[in-house]
């Protein structure tokens, strides 16, 4: 059984939203309150304070607190898990730090269970009317877990964790290697190159006209907050588009090829770049990561990542020889030794795919080594080396 989220938009009424509201209000409280609670005992006294002991303290915090009642219990203890399950991303170096909820970013409560979702109805506990839901796609599986959200836009959404059953691809041949880029986002070792679609640079000049207009306007006025979802608004049809490229493309690639291989980026580095921080932001690579390797897990297909400093773009895939002075300019180059014309991209695609080929599913370290043998044992196999040409 797999975990499956499904997300569709509610339509919640002014009543509904006024409920909406005060749920968002005591979890955003509860979760500020215990994350400054945490991070002082520390700071102070070098004390941890976990999870279990923050879930103690909310019966006291409700006697303090009445407003904290009229919330549904279950959806207080959740805040309090989502806290500490920040703290376990941080720690386990997959998160950042976690940081406290602004009002008007994006708002969520979670409901773990008693409520039901049917027919395009929406009910929870606390509520005393049913929500409209627009279901696009029927609900699979078993629902588990349920959270509303409100996005910085306004909008309001909600999102079903379901368990589910989901049947593997058939078994293909294909295997594919695939080199990430900013001049065409992907290019594959079949030599199909994947244009980029830049959707933030396609809105980038609405965007600013947008933002001028709001550094413009007075704080705390009601052009002011029209004027903030304007832009909310614009960022997420960005964002919408740039999931939506990513989810067809990820699922093309698993579908058509048994085997993936990327290379492995270190994303959060390369963004320190004050020149490219933005069009990589805008590509989204560790996003189309993430989503080739759930897709792959769901569907019995294998994604092999290489090592982050395999010479890929600098390895001819001809004889193996490895060119150490290629820059970022050459997008072409001749190999000293064969003799051979390579598109740098392709080329890297091409090692990618073979590389990944013969490296199995294992550690960082042992991948890093396995790549390194496989282009050594390429170039013994190739004809004598001869000096490099300067092109």
């Amino acid at each position: 059984m797999t975990l499956r989220a499904y997300r569709y938009r509610i339509y919640p009424t002014s009543d509904q939203k006024r409920v909406f509201e005060e749920h968002f209000g005591c979890c955003r409280f509860l979760y500020n309150r215990f994350l400054d609670l945490r991070k002082t005992a520390w700071e102070q006294d070098k004390q941890r304070v976990s999870g279990f002991d923050c879930k103690k303290m909310l019966p006291a915090l409700k006697q303090q607190f009445p407003w904290l009642a009229d919330i549904n219990s279950q959806s207080l203890q959740a805040a309090v898990l989502n806290l500490e399950s920040a703290y376990r991303r941080f720690f386990k170096g997959v998160g950042k730090y976690p940081r406290f909820h602004k009002k008007h970013s994006r708002q969520a409560f979670t409901v773990p269970q008693h409520f039901i979702i049917a027919k395009g109805l929406l009910r929870i506990p606390k509520l005393q009317s049913q929500v409209e839901v627009r279901m696009h796609r029927p609900l699979a599986g078993s629902p588990k877990k349920l959270t509303v959200i409100k996005e910085a836009s306004g909008k309001y959404y909600v999102s079903v964790v379901c368990e589910c059953d989901i049947q593997q691809l058939p078994f293909v041949e294909t295997q594919v290697g695939v080199d990430l880029g900013l001049k065409d986002f992907a290019v594959l070792s079949t030599g199909e190159k994947v244009s980029h679609p830049k959707w933030l640079q396609q809105s980038e000049k609405r965007l600013s006209r947008l933002q001028r207009g709001l550094s413009r306007k007075l704080k705390g006025s009601q052009n002011r907050a029209k004027t903030r979802l304007r832009v909310a608004r614009l960022h997420e049809k960005v964002s919408n588009q740039r999931k939506d490229f990513l989810h067809k493309l990820s699922h093309r690639l698993i579908n058509e090829n048994q085997v993936v291989s990327l290379e492995g980026l270190r994303v959060s580095n390369m963004v320190r770049n004050r020149c490219l921080s933005k069009s990589i932001s805008d590509s989204g690579w560790g996003e189309f990561a993430r989503q080739i390797h759930y897709k792959a897990e769901w569907y019995g297909r294998t994604v092999k990542v290489l090592d982050t400093f395999c010479p890929s773009s600098k390895t001819c895939s001809i004889c193996g020889f490895i060119k150490e002075d290629l820059t970022l300019v050459q997008r072409l180059w001749t190999c000293p030794n064969c003799r051979t014309i390579h598109d740098r991209d392709f080329n890297a695609a091409v090692n990618i795919a073979v590389i990944g080929r013969d490296t199995p599913e294992v550690t960082p370290a042992e991948r890093r080594a396995a790549a390194v043998s496989i282009l050594s044992m390429k170039q013994v196999r190739s004809v004598k080396q001869e000096t490099p040409v300067s092109q």
